[in-house]
């Protein structure tokens, strides 16, 4: 891959890796609700996730684009649904407060919400096809461009986090007008998914 190729490549992908999501909304609202520590597990899910998507679409890409194309489509409405609920949930949730039972977040829960997850599926087919596959059809390289986007999800998925440890004590004061405003940006990246 060409130098120019490669700085446009990891422009996009910090671009939108860090920019609000399904993945950094729900690390911010679960670690500002249950601390950093106790949402590890959800975090490592999402990543894991994040992993098994990216290597799924550096192996299958070239035949979905190819043969199969409504798979994207199929998938972009999937996930349209699912970032409606996920914003409800965000929108619904209420701080948690020390004598409150509520579980803890899952490892299982954040992997699987990635199946769902279009911006995830989206961002590794649009890195993947039109930065990587254009250079190169050796799957190991495709795989270690794909093993360097979860680098960078995982990066922003961990500023996300520490932004919400920072803002805790806000986002329990302000829990309504903040989670009414992340729940807006949610439900505005469902519209521009058809747009």
């Amino acid at each position: 891959m060409p130098n120019a190729v490669l700085i446009s490549f990891l422009l996009y992908a910090f671009s939108t890796a860090i920019t609000p999501g399904p993945n950094n909304l729900l690390t911010l609202n679960t670690v500002s609700r249950f601390g950093l520590k106790k949402s590890t597990r959800m975090m490592l899910g999402i990543l894991s996730g994040i992993l098994i998507i990216l290597s799924l679409t550096a192996v299958l890409s070239f035949i979905l684009s190819r043969y199969i194309p409504q798979l994207t489509m199929i998938a972009k409405y999937l996930g349209a649904i699912y970032i409606l609920y996920l914003s409800y949930k965000i929108f619904t949730s209420k701080p948690i407060e020390a004598d409150q039972k509520v579980s803890e977040p899952k490892f299982m829960t954040g992997m699987i919400l990635q199946f769902l997850n279009v911006k995830i599926i989206l961002y590794a087919i649009t890195s993947l096809n039109s930065f990587v596959l254009p250079y190169t059809s050796n799957l190991v390289q495709i795989v270690l461009y794909a093993l360097l986007l979860a680098g960078i999800s995982l990066v922003s998925l961990w500023a996300w986090g520490i932004l919400g440890v920072l803002l805790t004590d806000l986002m329990r004061r302000r829990y309504r007008l903040i989670n009414t405003i992340l729940a807006l940006v949610l439900l505005e990246s469902v519209f521009s998914l058809f747009l």
